[in-house]
């Protein structure tokens, strides 16, 4: 299913194309990335040169109002602004650990469904208030 996906603060759209386009940050190094839109794939373009460390965690921020992203809930996790092809709206957290495979995804009261392989590191991430379903499944 398609997403919109948007800032929280600006409620500016962050995917305006095929990619959902943040800006990463850590020490003195900031670069624009590009993620991918579908839920459950870690697919990550950045510049050729911006190496990113395995385990490292970023600071993500919107490219447009450039607030960080940090989740109020989790400190290890992002959170977006989702909406669907249907115009539900959905609350998206993923982990801001490079090589961490872990999303959330909030789809109303009571119902957080789970993807990648790393999302059972946290205990009960009902961040979103919510009983937890696991996606990959």
């Amino acid at each position: 299913m398609s997403r919109n996906y948007s800032c929280p603060h600006c409620r500016k759209v962050l995917n305006p194309g095929t990619k959902v386009v943040l800006v990463i940050d850590h020490d003195d190094e900031r670069e624009l990335i590009l993620l991918s839109p579908d839920l459950g794939d870690y697919t990550v373009v950045y510049p050729l040169s911006f190496e990113p460390e395995l385990g490292t965690r970023y600071t993500m921020r919107c490219p447009v109002c450039q607030t960080d992203l940090t989740s109020n809930h989790n400190e290890n996790l992002v959170e977006l602004e989702a909406e669907t092809a249907d115009g539900r709206s959905e609350k998206v957290g993923f982990s801001r650990i490079y090589g961490e495979r872990a999303t959330f995804v909030g789809s109303g009261p009571g119902r957080v469904t789970l993807y990648g392989d790393h999302a059972t590191r946290y205990d009960t991430p009902n961040f979103f208030g919510a009983t937890r379903i696991n996606g990959d499944e």
